[in-house]
């Protein structure tokens, strides 16, 4: 199954990424893009194979508790967001002064440090607030992730009834109800996965789900790769719902998913241990996403302003999206792939954490 999880994970980044070649201002919008209409789709498919993993994770992890947990996902999320973040910053302040009028649409420069001290903290699309730091739109739905992963691990691994509920239901209230809507999108990974683990479909049964997802997916998200307006959904993008207007919607797409998981999980089982160069390099280049996600926004609102500007010629609009493509794995190098390294870093920082918090490698 992880395998297949990652090369959706990979597939749903490049599939954001590349929806954003669409816009007007990259690479002075002589081209049409090469990606989807919409891309929060694919960012509703994040959110079920989130709650896919973070299940998975939890679940196979024997004497694990919360301090562990909170450690393990703020330094995954900030081994990302805080290097994402700042580069964000020196890019948007060159890009701006090499040519300001391809920022007009996309930044803000009122109170950006508090922008970008919110966005740090994860607290950007709480209640009715929707912040860009900077030109990073996609940012928003890493606020969402973050209190979809507190709200769950709270009621997981917290000890006692008093506890779960209690913090359970202060994560909810910092969150707001924007940010719950979408939340049972992804608890439809939570539910996926057990669906795996407790069940195994009959190869027949299997085939005709994944069939009528497939196709169901495909006439859903199909016509909106080439042709597709927000004004699809009123409210969308604007208050007080910003991204989570077109919530019905999203749910069908999260059930869908979560249906397709559990049908395919008659031939990806969550034990199996595939090995082989080709699941190597989708692991591995699923190790990106994250980055990709991230990052690329900045990187293409500077590419533009360059290109805008004079300062880039005889680049085409393909060219551009593999530079800024070949970016986004640079920084994926440097802040995605030594996780490992960070942690161990922190921990020596910060000794007490493993000495009083009982927090490991």
């Amino acid at each position: 199954m992880s395998v297949l999880l990652d090369f959706l994970r990979l597939f749903a980044a490049i599939a954001v990424f590349l929806g954003h070649t669409n816009f007007y201002w990259f690479f002075c919008g002589h081209v049409a893009g090469f990606g989807p209409q919409n891309g929060q789709d694919y960012v509703v498919i994040f959110f079920v194979l989130s709650g896919f993993v973070i299940t998975w994770s939890v679940d196979r992890k024997k004497e694990y508790h919360f301090g562990q947990y909170l450690f393990d996902r703020l330094i995954r999320l900030w081994s990302v967001v805080i290097p994402a973040l700042a580069l964000g910053l020196v890019l948007d302040y060159f890009g701006r002064s090499i040519h300001p009028q391809t920022y007009g649409s996309i930044f803000s420069a009122e109170h950006l440090e508090l922008k970008v001290l919110l966005s740090g903290l994860f607290l950007h699309e709480s209640w009715f607030l929707s912040i860009r730091p900077g030109t990073n739109g996609p940012f928003w739905s890493l606020s969402y992730e973050f209190f979809y992963y507190m709200i769950f691990g709270t009621i997981a691994l917290l000890p006692t009834l008093k506890s779960k509920v209690l913090a359970g239901l202060t994560f909810c209230i910092i969150a707001g109800p924007k940010i719950l809507i979408l939340f049972p999108c992804w608890l439809m990974g939570y539910l996926s996965y057990l669906g795996c683990k407790k069940f195994r479909l009959n190869a027949v049964v299997s085939l005709v789900l994944l069939l009528i997802c497939g196709f169901s997916l495909y006439s859903i998200l199909g016509p909106r790769w080439s042709s597709w307006s927000p004004n699809d959904f009123p409210g969308l993008g604007i208050a007080p719902l910003f991204y989570s207007a077109k919530f019905l919607d999203d749910y069908s797409l999260a059930v869908l998913i979560g249906v397709f998981l559990i049908s395919a999980s008659r031939w990806f089982t969550l034990d199996a241990k595939p090995s082989g160069w080709i699941f190597s390099f989708i692991r591995n280049c699923s190790k990106c996403s994250f980055s990709l996600y991230a990052i690329h926004f900045p990187l293409m609102a500077i590419g533009g302003a360059l290109l805008a500007s004079g300062h880039l010629k005889g680049f085409s609009h393909l060219q551009g999206t593999l530079l800024v493509f070949g970016c986004c794995c640079l920084f994926a190098l440097l802040f995605e792939f030594p996780l490992k390294q960070y942690r161990k870093l922190v921990l020596k920082a910060l000794p007490f954490l493993s000495d009083k918090c009982g927090i490991r490698y």
